[in-house]
């Protein structure tokens, strides 16, 4: 078993396909085939929220949203490309990483989306129902009333600075807003793993294991 999960360690640090793997993992159609179990079951999902629970400081949580170039490889596949969260833009089909993080960067919750989706549509489920007081970090994408009553009824405090000419804008604390800067470091600290930087899996389900599997290294 430690042969297997190492060798997922390589090819999520590397980013080669899956037939590259080193023989001294084992045979690379049996590790792949175990990553693919692992992630339809949701064990990667289940950790994570496990030692969010634990060792979490979420008394100030920060939320934002990053955009992952797909490979070629990503769309080869008969669904339909939103259902496997890849979206059309400008630049091509992508994807998009919506995280919340602790005071300290540690991820507590992440989903992927369709890159030309806004992140405001999915930002009260990546939250959560429970916010206990949480101040709730998050740039100018996040202006949304609907969005501020659902916090607030989480039991959060929303911190998102007014867009410039609001009419009624909310109470924004500057100097707790410049601590959003975690989930950009947590970002750009994931994006260290070749497989997270480009997407080429297909499936969501296992590109979201590789991106989780990379912040659990973090």
């Amino acid at each position: 078993m430690r042969a297997t999960l190492d060798g997922m360690w390589w090819i999520l640090r590397t980013g080669s396909q899956w037939n590259q793997l080193p023989e001294r993992f084992g045979k690379s159609n049996s590790v792949y085939r175990q990553h693919l179990r692992w992630a339809r079951s949701g064990m990667w999902e289940f950790v994570l929220g496990k030692l969010a629970e634990e060792g979490s400081d979420g008394s100030i949580r920060s939320v934002d949203a990053t955009h992952i170039k797909a490979h070629q490889d990503a769309c080869r596949h008969r669904s339909a490309p939103e259902s496997q969260g890849l979206g059309k833009t400008k630049g091509g089909r992508n994807t998009k990483l919506h995280a919340v993080v602790d005071s300290l960067g540690k991820l507590l919750n992440i989903k992927v989306l369709p890159g030309n989706e806004h992140e405001v549509k999915s930002a009260a489920e990546v939250l959560g129902e429970d916010l206990d007081g949480a101040i709730i970090n998050g740039d100018k994408g996040y202006v949304s009333a609907e969005l501020a009553a659902q916090i607030l009824e989480a039991g959060g405090v929303p911190n998102i600075p007014p867009k410039k000419g609001a009419a009624d804008p909310l109470p924004y604390h500057t100097e707790l807003g410049k601590l959003r800067h975690v989930v950009e470091n947590f970002f750009c600290r994931i994006k260290r793993s070749r497989r997270v930087a480009t997407r080429y899996d297909r499936l969501t389900c296992t590109y979201l294991a590789f991106v989780i599997l990379s912040a659990l290294d973090d």
